[in-house]
């Protein structure tokens, strides 16, 4: 059970106050372990090191295909691309900055700079937590590096990342319930390239469903068209 959810369940049992309503309270708390408890955890990516995440950060990522997150709604899913660079320790602990980018259908432009650090970089180096730089990082938003692939056969690289432990079971695998504040959940699909790979991003999506369960039907297509977005 996630952060957000205990509390919410603790906050429900304090103002109900009666037993009988303590007793639906506890059964609701119950169902939201079963609910996680439905989605297998996601262990440690023994394939990710330090020397991995300094790869990664170090190019612009294209976004091919991403769930609905609370920042980024459906009608922004043109031009999306994700860039990072590694800074000094700021007050509140982050390590890298994150530069989102995004356009809608009329060429809008959204996005912005945000923060990120790691949560425990001995332990597991892929499992970061993002938000504004200027907020404390007990209310980051999870991101997971799943799979960071350097060097495919064509050369291309690409990342699969979710945000945070999948709690959600749907009758297609699993997902993440959105959070407020900072982030949302979510899932995407990275690549180096602008240009679509239909063949990758389906073998990308095997391996989200077949490794780990996920539910690829929230993933969404992002238009990443050269002339639109001016690349």
């Amino acid at each position: 059970m996630n952060f957000n959810m205990r509390l919410s369940t603790l906050a429900i049992i304090g103002l109900l106050g009666c037993s009988q309503h303590s007793t639906y309270a506890r059964r609701l708390g119950e169902r939201g372990l079963q609910e996680e408890e439905a989605c297998p955890r996601i262990g440690k990516n023994t394939n990710f090191n330090q020397e991995s995440l300094a790869a990664y950060v170090s190019g612009e990522w294209y976004v091919h295909e991403q769930a609905v997150t609370t920042y980024l709604p459906e009608e922004r899913n043109y031009c999306v691309t994700a860039s990072y660079k590694q800074i000094p320790r700021t007050f509140w602990g982050y390590t890298i900055e994150v530069n989102n980018q995004a356009k809608n259908a009329n060429g809008e432009t959204f996005g912005g700079i945000l923060a990120a650090a790691q949560t425990n970089p001995q332990e597991d180096p892929s499992k970061l937590e993002v938000a504004p730089g200027f907020l404390p990082r007990f209310l980051a938003g999870p991101y997971w590096v799943l799979e960071f692939q350097q060097e495919e056969e064509d050369g291309e690289e690409w990342a699969l990342i979710v945000g945070g432990q999948p709690n959600v079971r749907t009758e297609n695998g699993c997902k993440t319930k959105n959070r407020f504040i900072t982030s949302s959940g979510g899932l995407w699909i990275f690549t180096r390239s602008s240009e679509r790979n239909d063949d990758l991003i389906a073998k990308i999506k095997t391996i989200a469903v077949d490794k780990y369960e996920l539910d690829t039907t929230v993933l969404n297509f992002v238009n990443q068209t050269a002339s639109f977005c001016g690349y």
